[in-house]
Order: structure tokens, then sequence, then C-alpha cells
């Protein structure tokens, strides 16, 4: 993978190479390389009359399908970058978005009209578009360079507005040669697009398929949403390379019956969250296969994934290893003064390479803030202040301790909910467990713990137990004074426990 490469020049050098290969499929439709070159070509010049400024932004209101890939790449070879819009969003989060990126130029496959009412839509579906002259070329497009903007994805921010991360091809680029270097991918892969486009678990799931001729399976939201359904979709497609958050892959590895095979999957990849190795143990023992399970470690402000840890047979249930840094990038865990930390001990994970996206859209102090130039051994470079506590194992690897600003005061005592959570995930019967912070009507500040029990285990007695194998290890005040049963933890888009409904259910 080269770095001086433009996604849709990458994209466009292997449609040149495998033009009839499948490269997406959806519910409706199936799109070669030849055909999906065709079509983003014919759409890019019309987004390109109304573009022509290299990293103009333009939004995507469209469901999950090939339409996406479509319009994803037709943005770029406009010059532009986009601007994900998920449907379900809520109305206001999405006019936010939209004012914050200035767009006011849409790629739609449904009426915006209520969401966006000063936009201009153009349809994804269309099969001629409107202004479009029979032989366009790139060359009426805004010209683009591997450092121009591809897309702005928004995060949720601590101020309760979410911020976006302006991430450029180059970055994109960086990642996927790092990448190659990890894993053994091919042009015969099938790669499940499951996440949605508003999360830069997409961004891997795309690109790491198309940049080597591979196919690109999409499923339905139903689908997405549905441990049955997915497996269904997995054995239907032949897929081979699976991505995952955690969460869902635990319930994925539930809703499988012992013995069930997928036998076309080579590998699962996390990302989002610390893995539960338990769960890659459950689908060993009870499916086989030769699949290869990675836990990836990132950050959407250093383009996706940063470090990589391999989970071979036998991994410690519990361990939150996170691996090593991507080949090309540095990872370093340094103290409140800026100072590497020694082995064992916790500080905050810095990052620094070529991955590290240009920053915070129109937010020049935070952008500054989070992204220090450092010199603490004579080579000044510029870093990602990530947040995320960590300390380093005598031989390099990493371990995740929680984040800098998950923290709460409990009866005075300034507490990690990273570390209250990771300590009573590991009970006996434990399938999946998060901790929410609640005020009481006095103004008392408590924890309540939520969890789902593993397949075959009885609720009587277990939160006694949580709590008993808690008291093990934590202190008294750091022990949720309630213990709530849950089938399944709700899940944000992106896949990881929704806290914040969970806050709901108890106020």
């Amino acid at each position: 993978m080269t770095e001086d490469l433009c996604l849709h020049e990458v994209f466009s050098r292997q449609a040149d190479e495998t033009p009839d290969a499948v490269a997406v499929v959806d519910e409706r439709e199936s799109l070669t390389y030849r055909e999906l070159d065709e079509r983003s070509t014919r759409l890019a010049t019309v987004l390109g009359r109304y573009r022509q400024e290299p990293g103009s932004r333009i939004g995507l209101y469209l469901r999950r399908g090939a339409g996406q890939v479509v319009a994803i790449l037709a943005v770029l070879k406009a010059g532009c970058a986009y601007v994900p819009f998920d449907p379900d969003y809520p109305r206001d989060r999405i006019r936010y978005m939209a004012a914050d990126a200035a767009v006011d130029l849409v790629v739609a496959d449904q009426d915006t009209g209520s969401v966006l009412p000063e936009a201009q839509v153009v349809g994804v579906d269309e099969e001629v578009w409107p202004g479009e002259e029979p032989g366009s070329t790139l060359s009426d497009t805004a010209p683009s360079t591997p450092d121009t903007p591809a897309y702005v994805i928004y995060t949720s921010g601590s101020s309760g507005s979410p911020k976006g991360v302006v991430v450029t091809h180059r970055n994109v680029t960086a990642l996927l040669g790092a990448c190659d270097q990890v894993f053994d991918l091919r042009g015969d892969d099938v790669w499940a697009l499951f996440h949605s486009y508003c999360f830069d678990f997409s961004v891997w799931e795309l690109w790491g398929a198309l940049s080597h001729g591979a196919s690109v399976a999409v499923p339905s939201a139903d689908v997405a949403r549905s441990p049955e359904a997915t497996l269904d979709f997995l054995v239907e497609h032949e897929v081979t390379v699976l991505n995952q958050v955690p969460s869902v892959f635990r319930y994925l590895s539930r809703a499988a019956e012992p013995g069930t095979t997928v036998p076309a999957l080579r590998y699962v990849i996390f990302g989002g969250e610390p893995v539960d190795a338990g769960s890659v143990h459950d689908w060993r023992r009870n499916h086989g296969g030769d699949t290869e399970f990675v836990a990836m470690y990132g950050i959407t402000e250093t383009t996706v994934f940063a470090m990589y840890r391999r989970l071979p047979a036998g991994s410690a249930e519990r361990d939150l290893g996170i691996g090593v840094p991507l080949p090309g990038n540095e990872i370093v865990v340094l103290d409140e003064h800026d100072r590497p930390v020694g082995p064992g001990v916790i500080g905050e994970l810095h990052q620094a390479g070529p991955q590290l996206a240009d920053g915070y859209l129109k937010r020049p102090e935070l952008t500054a803030a989070r992204y220090p130039v450092l010199d603490f051994d004579g080579r000044p470079r510029r870093f990602y202040r990530s947040g995320d506590l960590a300390s380093v194992r005598p031989d390099g690897t990493l371990d995740y301790a929680g984040r800098v600003d998950d923290q709460v005061k409990i009866n005075g005592f300034r507490i990690e909910i990273g570390e209250i959570e990771h300590v009573l995930s590991g009970t006996d019967g434990v399938l999946d467990l998060v901790v929410v912070p609640t005020t009481s009507r006095i103004g008392e500040q408590t924890l309540v713990a939520f969890y789902s029990p593993r397949p075959g285990v009885a609720t009587d007695g277990l939160p006694g137990r949580i709590a008993a194998h808690g008291r093990t290890v934590l202190p008294a005040f750091m022990i949720p004074s309630r213990f709530v049963p849950m089938d399944f933890l709700p899940l944000t888009p992106s896949g990881k426990a929704d806290k914040r409904t969970l806050a709901e259910q108890v106020r």
C-alpha cells in the first residue's frame, strides 16, 4: 500500500486489475469493480459541478447498502470529504453536525426535507443525474492529493456536543499499509461491512476489502441487529473477514448452537473496546475451525487502529492487554508531566505517526491541546493525547487501564469505572457487565452494575457472587450498591454498551 495515492486512486487501480470481480453486494444488488467504478465516476462528475474546492464537505444521508459505497467513492473522486449522517440519528443531532461541518449538499436515498431542509440533494439511485452529460470525466472535478481530507466523522464530546474529526487520504492509506504487515489479506476474501458508516470501524471494513480486490457484503440493519441472522449471513455469503465490537460478538457467540460452523471465516477482528477472550474461548470450544482472532486498539483521531494483539488458543480469559503498535506507529505512556513511565506504572497513552488525523473540525484550541508537539527525548514530534490510561509490561506490550475522564467520586474517593468493570466481569457465570454511576434523590452518587449471565447460568445468587468476587480485590466503596440482570445490554450504534440508556432506567 502506497501513501502517495488517494483512496479513490487505490480503488481505480484495483478496478483496472480485476474489473469483473464482485466489489459490493447487498440484499438488493451486486456491483462489480467495473460497475462500481463507472457508477461512482458518473456521480462524482455531478457532484463536481457543485463543489470545486478540494476538501469541500458533502453529506451522506443513506441507509445500509451498495449505495453508501457508490456515494463514498463519488465524493472522494470529486475531491471532497464525506460527512456521514445516520438516518436513525435524532434530527437535532444531524442538524447540528450538518451546520458544524457547513454541509449544504447531501447525497441521499430518501427524503431529507424534514431533517436538512436547506440542503441541496442529489439522489444516489438516479438512472440519469440532473445535469449529467455523456462522456464526463474526473477532469471536471476538484483535484485532490493524499493530504486532502477524505472524511469527517463525529465523536461524542465531553461538552455534550459532538466534534468532527478530519481524516485525510494519507491517514487511511498509512493504516492499510500497516495492517498489510499484520494480516494476510487476499483478493478472494469476502468482508462483512457490518458497522454504520458513522463509526470509523467501517472505514477499515470498506477499504481493507477494496484495496485488495476483495468483495464487500453489506447486511441489512435488521440482520446486523440479530445475532442469529448475522450467523446465517456469514454462512450464506461465505464471509472470510468479520470485524466486531466485543460486546456484539459475545451475543453472536452465545446465539450459535454448539457445532455450528462458519467454514469460510478466516479472521475475526475486534475493535472499539477491550476484548473478552472468554467469548473467543467459547467460540473455539463450540464451533472449532481455523479462524484467527485479533484484538485491535484504536481511536477515531488516529485513524481506526493503532495497536494489535493476536489471541491464540489458550489466551487468558480476562486479559486486558492491548498488544503492540502497528508498524509505523509509535505508542508511549506518559505521566502528568509528559514524561515516560516505567514498566507497570499507569499513565496516559500517546500516539505518534502517519495515522494522526488533521485534528478537530473548526476547533483549533482543542486540536492543539489533544495533538501537542512533545519533546521528551530530543526529538520533538506531534502526538495524540488519547485520554486512555495504560501501563507497559516488561515485554513491551501494553495493558489498558480505563479512561482519564472515566472517573467518579464516591464518598470522597475518586475511582475508575473501568477498573470496577474489569474486576466484576471476572466473576464465573458473567457474560457481560457494565457499571453506571447514578445520583440518588438526595444527591448521593452510587454505582449500579448491569449484567447478563452466561447461557445456562441461573441468576439466583449471582449478584451476591459478583459482589463477593469484587470484595476480594476492591475496597467496599467500589462495590456497586445495586445489581440489575438483563438478557442483553443495550448497545449504541457503534456497538458499545449504551450507558446513557442504562442510567435512565435507574433514575
